[in-house]
């Protein structure tokens, strides 16, 4: 008799071949592609949990359809005390056993599983979680990173099932379906555990040995460099890559300010593409500045084949806003080189959890493949490509 583990909207999930069985369960529950969030009609009272940009959204969504908004529910209630003419009460003294609670809370601070619980915990008996709201209102939510329709998401079936086959451990493809499976559903408690360790490198992957020859695409304010920094971690040669110019001020500001790293540098204000050229910016967005028609600037691209040269680097990070794809196509000879160990994130959109990693495999250079949340939600997913001299990574116990 298989031991039971989870429960996604009543289909239980059995421990045998676990993460294929959880994807093809949640694949099969059709709740959301189907009938999401019933109860927001005309003339409905619901609590909105969230009192941030995307609260202020809902909620005016949801006026517009009717649904009479009673309260926000947020725990800065004594700061804010209204939205929109809408009070806003702290979690706990909202009375949510009267309402559904509909959360707006969406970004990788915002932990879906402990809002439940604490909803739940103040009496709420029916609680929407975000994935199923943008389930009902994908028009008018839009794409949202990873969160895309129910249609979309579904129109990649047969390439999301080909993923599970690509990782090289059992937690890799265990949190590869859970968090297909939470997209699926909209259950949280299917979500996997975030991993530590210091960034770009999780405690429970292998540390390279020796010191790093670093490509840091998406350096932002130095950030990845300065938790490397602060954790000793050995840099002997580091490649910045920052197009935002506010960004990429800070990064200079902090690389050059006393105490700072002493690792031989370029910082470059460019972008990484698939080959040399300009594209639209959107600047000012902080870490979320990206390229894309309708930028605000014009940047420098370059293609890390041409500005890297005969360079061996020894890791690459990749976390550029969605331009991920381009900058591997633009790094395939160095990468089929130097063999550095690749760290990517996956989750800036809804087919880069898959595809980054068939891109990886598709080189056939012997990279294992390994899936690390390190966020909530499954922000910050970063695929890991280990070059085959990397050392073996242990089978840990998935959860």
């Amino acid at each position: 008799m298989p031991k039971r583990i989870a429960k996604a909207n009543d289909v239980t999930v059995p421990r045998d071949d676990l993460a294929r069985d959880l994807f093809e369960h949640s694949l099969a529950n059709r709740t959301l592609a189907e009938d999401p969030a019933p109860e927001l009609t005309r003339g409905v009272h619901v609590a909105v949990y969230g009192a941030g940009n995307v609260g202020r959204q809902v909620a005016t969504l949801l006026g517009s359809r009717g649904v009479v908004v009673d309260r926000m529910i947020d725990a800065r209630a004594v700061q804010l005390r209204s939205m929109d003419g809408i009070p806003v009460v702290a979690p706990g003294t909202a009375h949510q056993a009267s309402m559904p609670v509909v959360i707006a809370a969406f970004n990788r601070e915002a932990d879906p599983q402990s809002i439940h619980t604490v909803m739940r915990a103040s009496g709420a008996v029916r609680i929407i979680d975000f994935v199923e709201l943008h389930a009902r209102f994908s028009p008018e939510l839009g794409d949202r990173y990873w969160l895309v329709s129910q249609d979309e998401l579904r129109s990649h079936e047969d390439a999301m099932r080909e993923g599970l086959a690509r990782w090289a451990d059992d937690s890799s493809r265990m949190q590869y379906a859970q968090l297909l499976a939470y997209r699926l559903t909209g259950d949280p408690a299917l979500l996997p555990n975030r991993v530590g360790g210091v960034p770009y490198r999780p405690a429970d992957l292998p540390a390279p040995v020796g010191a790093a020859r670093f490509i840091d695409g998406g350096a932002f304010d130095g950030d990845t460099m300065r938790a490397w920094h602060e954790a000793g971690v050995p840099v002997e040669y580091y490649w910045g890559f920052e197009p935002d110019p506010d960004n990429f001020s800070a990064l200079v500001q902090w690389w050059n300010a006393p105490g700072g790293p002493t690792a031989e540098h370029e910082l470059l204000r460019v972008a990484l593409g698939a080959r040399m050229g300009t594209a639209q910016f959107a600047a000012g967005g902080g870490e979320a500045s990206s390229l894309g028609a309708g930028g605000t600037i014009d940047v420098a691209v370059c293609a890390l084949d041409v500005i890297i040269g005969a360079a061996h680097p020894t890791e690459i990070k990749l976390d550029i806003e969605g331009a991920e794809p381009d900058a591997l196509d633009g790094a395939r000879a160095l990468i089929l080189r130097a063999r550095p160990r690749l760290a990517v994130c996956a989750y800036h959109r809804c087919e880069h959890l898959w595809s980054i990693a068939e891109w990886i495999a598709a080189l056939d250079a012997g990279y294992s493949l390994h899936l690390r949340p390190h966020a909530h939600s499954g922000f910050e997913a970063v695929t890991y490509g280990l070059p085959p001299d990397a050392a073996p990574v242990p089978q840990l116990a998935i959860r």
